[in-house]
């Protein structure tokens, strides 16, 4: 583990992906940064709508490079191209804790669990 390494960790809260879980996604996930001990490693909180409505929930993990926050970025809700940026789609709970688990804790991302935004449904 990198412990220098720090992630800011987002999870949806439009509408479609509140329908389909997306509360309980980020439940989950709380729950496994603070029970791992890395809350300090990772800020858990909820984005906007990504626009993925159909693969969601979704959740976008970045690295956290120390830039300063813009309240006016569309970092909360848009995927940006940055380094270190991750998509996860059609997350549940248990996928959730897994992402914790490894990408998190381990600086591992998980390939197999990457959203595809030109995706059909």
């Amino acid at each position: 583990m990198n412990p220098m390494k720090r992630y800011r960790l987002s999870v949806c809260k439009g509408m479609d992906c509140k329908g389909n879980g997306s509360d309980a996604v980020f439940a989950a996930a709380k729950e496994e940064l603070a029970q791992r001990a890395l809350v300090p490693r990772c800020e858990a909180y909820r984005g906007g709508c990504y626009g993925f409505c159909h693969m969601g929930p979704n959740v976008v993990i970045r690295e956290d490079t120390g830039r300063k926050r813009d309240p006016l970025s569309p970092e909360d809700f848009q995927l940006m191209g940055w380094p270190g940026e991750v998509y996860y789609s059609r997350m549940t709970p248990e996928k959730m804790r897994r992402v914790v688990t490894e990408h998190i804790a381990e600086d591992k991302p998980i390939r197999e669990l990457f959203g595809n935004p030109d995706e059909d449904p």
